[in-house]
């Protein structure tokens, strides 16, 4: 078991969460969102992620949007426009990494939405329960086991899926005496517990809206084990029981009872000996923070119980005080105090403004319940969240209660035994790719700058005849542009066969099992006036603008006045006078020394400067080798280092390129422009729209304030931002993130704008 387990968890694991800034939306409205991806076993910022993959897919599993974003420290924050590809209707959201498409566990981060479109015909929906009612009775750890003490859990949901609260049962027998009773709690969650026999038929009885419902629970087996987990006050105690039947049959029979959280095992030897019953306690100390997964294995190591035991104790919560208010004639602005924060360590912080009487904020889990628990579980738990918000003793049981009826976790046993995950599916560090040369002739090639990536040059092995590139991080559908380099040195257009990684947003094969969302009764329909006007149409086209400023010349005055030492700008004429770099620098008073792919620089002292490549310093030049200046925008030579430090006492070179330059290029037609199949998305900015009455219920229901998908922690451990001066009485700050490299905080405050 233990080498299996080991082999099964070697592979390290991803959990993403995303904070969004409201789940029920109009359409024109902008869905806004903060993504985070963890590492499953310290529940810290993951330190490699970098691809993150967000997609919104309709109730066919149609994806309707996806968009690749660029993670930096593990967090980050796109959009999506709810534009004409939408209708009413409910929609998916979903955040992963590729990474986690090699395991079977639940890991990425799923959210069902409302759209509402007033311009749809039959948006108005009721909710209006019915009399049907799902009732399931789930004896703890699996089996219902004769003549023995059965705990069991109870979940009773309507035709909607929603747990019906405050509900209550009576348990009987077959000549409907009552055997217990429960309530369930606003959740729809509740337990009993009985002794049952083998020969005897129990029923459920509830009663729903006036109608008796009635159902039947499964016969109960003659041999078997009965399982009963109990939280204490710094400990857990374990109850396993047997009948006389089963203790004949097993004998001095070993059991293992396991413990684990997809990373720790540890092990308990069970024997029931003479005894129907077996004791064990075990201090929290020994259990693991969060999910804790109790397994009893018989002799043949075949899993026949299983049991999730939650620990809050570990999980560290972050408190915001009370928000402090500074108002200004049109604008508020909120400082929100949070204790025991290092500003040094990274943290991200994401807030959502919304009317205080909102009815558009309804996420299953937050962040706390997103890592802790729902990766662990094969179902989803209705209102997650609900179970780490203002946490309390009650919370604690109630949550118990429903892990006592989620059955076996999202770790299959015969998996682990035989299956291990492998990987397939590569940990990404933004874009590669693998480009392929047809002219034999030519060994050198340059990839120019990008947005994010410096210009590169390539020495390509003659036998392969290829050369490839990663951790490129292009964005918005900007293309790659690359020229080859003759032995002449002459720049001339390559003909390349360029292979990218990844090429097109990677699908789950796994789509998860998400909690339904409530509808709301009063939906807008077509009779509905627009209330709101989309607040990217506050976006104005300007008409073409002619300036007679001379701006080149004015950028090179502005240039030379703020460097020390010399700076020369190149325009196109200015780029043919020089073959490359080693042969501009001779013409600056340089030693240069090239010679099978070195290069060294001199001045006239015989000392070597310091060089920069676009605000890179070189600690090796060899790079410049047959540098070409196609791209060169422009070169600062200090001869004498003035403004730079002492080390830069033989002088400093700083070469500026620009990847924008193409006109020369595109005379000569030396380059080859290769299109990125799969792009970085930039944050865009996020657009409030605007109401035509902020008085109305429809702006109390669906109206939004501002959203704030990054803020860090200030000096004075304050979050700070400014918004519009509310039009509404009271407003609802939504606060999700994490700091400390492990803290967390999801609190809700409501604020009284008067």
């Amino acid at each position: 078991m233990v080498s299996s387990y080991k082999a099964y968890t070697e592979l390290p694991r991803e959990i993403g969460y995303a904070h969004l800034n409201k789940t029920t939306y109009l359409k024109g409205e902008i869905i806004g969102y903060t993504a985070y991806i963890f590492d499953k076993a310290s529940h810290k910022l993951s330190s490699t992620a970098t691809n993150v993959y967000c997609t919104i897919s309709d109730e066919n599993n149609t994806t309707i949007k996806s968009e690749m974003i660029l993670a930096n420290n593990s967090v980050a924050n796109g959009s999506f426009q709810i534009d004409s590809l939408f209708t009413s209707g409910k929609y998916t959201f979903r955040a992963y990494t590729n990474w986690m498409r090699n395991f079977e566990e639940p890991n990425f981060y799923g959210q069902i939405l409302n759209i509402l479109d007033s311009e749809a015909k039959d948006t108005q929906k009721s909710i209006d329960s019915t009399s049907k009612l799902d009732a399931q009775f789930l004896p703890e750890g699996g089996h219902f086991v004769a003549d023995v003490k059965n705990s069991v859990g109870v979940i009773v949901k309507d035709s909607f899926g929603f747990g019906v609260p405050n509900l209550t049962g009576h348990v009987v027998d077959s000549e409907n005496n009552i055997l217990n009773n429960f309530t369930t709690n606003s959740l729809g969650i509740g337990k009993f517990t009985f002794k049952p026999n083998s020969t005897e038929l129990y029923k459920v009885i509830l009663n729903f809206n006036n109608t008796e419902h009635i159902f039947n629970l499964k016969k109960a087996a003659d041999r078997g084990i009965a399982l009963t987990i109990n939280g204490l006050e710094n400990r857990v105690a374990i109850s396993l029981r047997t009948n006389e039947n089963t203790s004949k049959q097993i004998g001095k029979q070993n059991y293992t009872l396991a413990i684990h959280n997809g990373k720790v095992l540890k092990t308990i030897n069970i024997n029931f000996k003479k005894s129907l019953e077996v004791m064990k306690t075990i201090n929290f100390e020994d259990l693991s923070t969060g999910i804790n997964i109790f397994t009893l294995f018989d002799e043949q190591n075949k899993p026949i119980l299983e049991r999730l035991f939650f620990k809050y104790e570990g999980i560290r919560l972050l408190n915001a005080q009370p928000p402090q208010i500074e108002n200004s004639i049109d604008s508020l602005t909120i400082k929100i105090p949070l204790n025991n924060i290092n500003d040094t360590l990274i943290n991200n912080f994401s807030v959502s403004i919304l009317p205080g009487n909102t009815k558009s904020y309804n996420p299953n889990n937050n962040i706390i319940s997103s890592i802790y628990l729902q990766p662990y579980i094969n179902s989803y738990i209705e209102n997650a969240a609900y179970y780490f918000t203002d946490i309390s003793r009650k919370k604690k049981f109630e949550l118990d209660n429903v892990l006592l009826t989620q059955g076996w976790s999202s770790y299959d046993w015969n998996t682990i035994f035989n299956n291990p995950p492998k990987a397939n599916y590569e940990y990404e560090n933004g874009v590669s790719f693998k480009a392929n040369a047809n002219d034999r002739n030519i060994s050198k090639y340059i990839m120019y700058a990008t947005r994010n990536n410096d210009l590169q040059v390539f020495e390509i092995d003659p036998k392969t005849k290829d050369f490839q590139a990663t951790g490129l991080l292009p964005m918005d559908n900007e293309k790659l542009r690359f020229s080859a380099i003759k032995n002449n040195n002459a720049t001339v257009k390559p003909n390349l066969y360029v292979q990218f990684s990844p090429f097109q947003t990677p699908t789950l094969g796994y789509q998860g099992n998400f909690a339904p969302i409530k509808e709301k009764l009063n939906t807008i329909n077509n009779e509905t006036p627009p209330m709101y006007r989309p607040g990217w149409e506050k976006v104005e086209d300007l008409d073409e603008v002619t300036l007679t400023v001379n701006k080149e010349a004015e950028r090179t005055d502005r240039l030379k006045r703020v460097a020390f030492g010399k700076v020369d700008v190149f325009d196109d004429l200015k780029r043919t006078t020089s073959i490359d770099f080693a042969s501009y620098l001779r013409t600056q008073g340089y030693k240069v020394t090239e010679y099978i792919g070195e290069l060294q620089i001199i001045n006239t002292r015989g000392k070597s400067p310091i060089v920069y490549l676009d605000n890179i310093r070189l600690y090796n030049t060899d790079a410049l080798y047959k540098f070409p200046m196609d791209n060169v925008d422009y070169i600062s030579i200090n001869k004498l280092g003035g403004g730079e430090g002492g080390e830069a006492a033989n002088g400093v070179i700083k070469i500026f390129t620009d990847p924008t330059i193409s006109q020369n290029k595109l005379k000569r037609n030396v380059t080859q422009e290769v299109p990125v199949p799969l792009t970085f998305s930039s944050p865009k900015e996020f657009y409030v729209p605007e109401y035509t009455s902020y008085q109305s219920q429809f702006y109390q229901d669906y109206g939004v304030i501002g959203w704030f998908p990054r803020l860090r922690i200030q000096e004075d451990s304050n979050l700070i931002f400014k918004i519009p001066m509310p039009k509404v009485e009271t407003i609802s700050i939504f606060i999700e993130g994490t700091a400390n490299d492990g803290s967390f905080i999801f609190e809700v405050k409501n604020i009284s704008v008067q």
